[in-house]
Formats: C-alpha cells, sequence, structure tokens
C-alpha cells in the first residue's frame, strides 16, 4: 500500500509512521471506508473515506459532511475504471451514512493536502470533474528559504511604533497564557486552530514554538504558531483579531516568527495551504508558491 502510493503520489509520500498516525489512529477511522482494489494479490488502488465519529471542535460532526483525503490507482491500471469503481463505491457508502457534502483532500485534523495537485496530478481534475464533483477555487502551498534573512526596516519601525504608541508586543508564550489563548482563538478562530495549541501544549513546546502579540492589559490580540505536526520549518496557523486587522501586528508577528526560527537553524519555512488575500500577504513577504491545488466539492 504505501510503496504504491510513493510511486503514484510521488510529491506527497508517506511513512509507514505517517500512515499509521494519520490514518490508522485517526479516531474517525474507520475500515469499511478505506477500499483497497487489487489483482492477484498485489494492490493496484486505494480510496480512503472519513466521516465524523466524534466532535471536532466548535464544528461538531458535521453531520452531513464526508471526505476523500487520497485515492490513487497504479499507472499500469489507469483509464480502466478502477478509480471509478472505488469512487463510487465510496460513495454510495457515504450516501447510505446519511453525508451529501464530499470535499476532496482538505480534512481535518489529519489532512494530506487540500484537493488535487494541479501540476503533479492534473488528470485527477477531470477525472473528478466527470464524477460530478466542482473546482471551488484553489489553494497553494508555499515556502521561502531563510538563509541570510533579516527582519525588514519598515517592519522593525512598525514594532516599534505598536509598542510606543499602543502598548503592543510581541511575547513568546509562556503557561499564563494557556487559557487566555485557548478563548482567544475560540472566539476569534474556532476549530482547528484551538486543536493545534492544545496538542502543542500537551507537548509542552508552546514556549518554543508560539508567539503572541498582546497588549498594555496583557490581553492577546494575535497569535502565531509553528511546527504543528513537528516538523519544524511548518509555518503557521496565525492570525490577528478582526478589530485589530490594520495596524500591521501580523506582519510584526511574522517577520519575528521567521527570525526565531532562523535563530533556532531553521532555514526553510514553508506552510501547506492558503489563498487569496493570505497568498498575497506572503509573496509580498517573498514566499513563493511551490502547489498548487484543485479545491474540490460534490453536494448530492
Amino acid at each position: 500500500m504505501i510503496n504504491l502510493w510513493n510511486k503514484c503520489l510521488f510529491k506527497d509520500p508517506v511513512s509507514t509512521e505517517i500512515f499509521h498516525k494519520k490514518i490508522l489512529l485517526d479516531p474517525n477511522f474507520d475500515p469499511d471506508l478505506c477500499l483497497v482494489a487489487e489483482t492477484d494479490g498485489s494492490v493496484i488502488g486505494y480510496c480512503l473515506g472519513m466521516v465524523r465519529k466524534y466532535p471536532y471542535e466548535e464544528r461538531g460532526l458535521e453531520p452531513e459532511r464526508a471526505w476523500i483525503p487520497v485515492m490513487f490507482v497504479h499507472p499500469d491500471f489507469q483509464r480502466q475504471g478502477i478509480g471509478r469503481q472505488l469512487v463510487l463505491a465510496l460513495e454510495e457508502k457515504f450516501y447510505k451514512l446519511g453525508k451529501s457534502n464530499i470535499t476532496l483532500g482538505a480534512y481535518s485534523p489529519n489532512y494530506f493536502f487540500p484537493g488535487p495537485d494541479k501540476d503533479a496530478y492534473g488528470g485527477s481534475i477531470p477525472f473528478f470533474e466527470s464524477l460530478g464533483y466542482k473546482v471551488l477555487g484553489e489553494a497553494v502551498g508555499m515556502d521561502l528559504v531563510l538563509y541570510n534573512f533579516k527582519i525588514p526596516e519598515d517592519v522593525k519601525k512598525i514594532k516599534k511604533q505598536l509598542e510606543d504608541e499602543h502598548g503592543i508586543q510581541i511575547i513568546r508564550f509562556t503557561k499564563d497564557y494557556t487559557l487566555p489563548l485557548l478563548g482567544f482563538l475560540k472566539e476569534n478562530f474556532p476549530g482547528g486552530w484551538v486543536r493545534n495549541v492544545r496538542e502543542t501544549l500537551e507537548k509542552f513546546k508552546g514556549e518554543e514554538r508560539i508567539l503572541l502579540a498582546i497588549d498594555r492589559e496583557r490581553n492577546i490580540l494575535g497569535y502565531c504558531q509553528r511546527a504543528i505536526d513537528d516538523l519544524e520549518g511548518h509555518f503557521g496557523p496565525f492570525g490577528v483579531s478582526e478589530k485589530m486587522r490594520g495596524k500591521k501586528i501580523g506582519s510584526v508577528l511574522f517577520y519575528e516568527m521567521l527570525m526565531d526560527m532562523y535563530s533556532r537553524g531553521i532555514y526553510h519555512v514553508w506552510l501547506a495551504w492558503t489563498d487569496n488575500d493570505a497568498q498575497r500577504f506572503y509573496e509580498r513577504a517573498g514566499m513563493k508558491v511551490m502547489k498548487r491545488h484543485a479545491v474540490m466539492k460534490k453536494i448530492r
């Protein structure tokens, strides 16, 4: 299975450990939604389905939703209807469970990609379109090499202005901020971000991986994190409360995190998924698009 995965999804390889952690040990994993195509005892295709058995933070069970996080067919057996049979068989199982909204990729918490890679697996997009899936947009993965990194002078000036005029500081997370941070995220960014922080704090990695923007009264205004999956260069999530946007707090947080990473000997920063205004923000900071994904969904 894993050998075939790495042959087919060559830009998204997995190890045995990752396969077990992100699929088999996912609390929502259901063997009945994990379909395999075989011939003469050899695996030639795979299609994984996920539905929620347990509530996902504030999103709850999302009872109408289902996901196909990953699907592939051996190159020698493509265009023979095998992939179509796998997807249709999985969809039938979804419909019997009362699911009417099926998303490709983009499954949280253990997602692999936000949808079909437009460049690496471009043929998968018309394949899924032929099955009734619609392209709703594009999500991109981005990266930046940090060799010789330095914080731009204009960002340094903004940081000083925020401190002098508004008392806004960028600080490293401490345990005193555990409940305030969880509360800030539940109010401003409910869902997966709360889980990301909780899991990071359970590993006692908050001081190392999280930066906060606070005001004079030590209220949290913004948050920035890295390594949510223990991959040191993985940036995000990060965000600023809606009422405080427009003051460049996010820019300062972003560059402070990059400098912190650089000082730790992390020379490559990347993020798996962004789009629209956020993508333009990262592009202005010098990040480059490394992957382009189609965001696809089917609603019955």
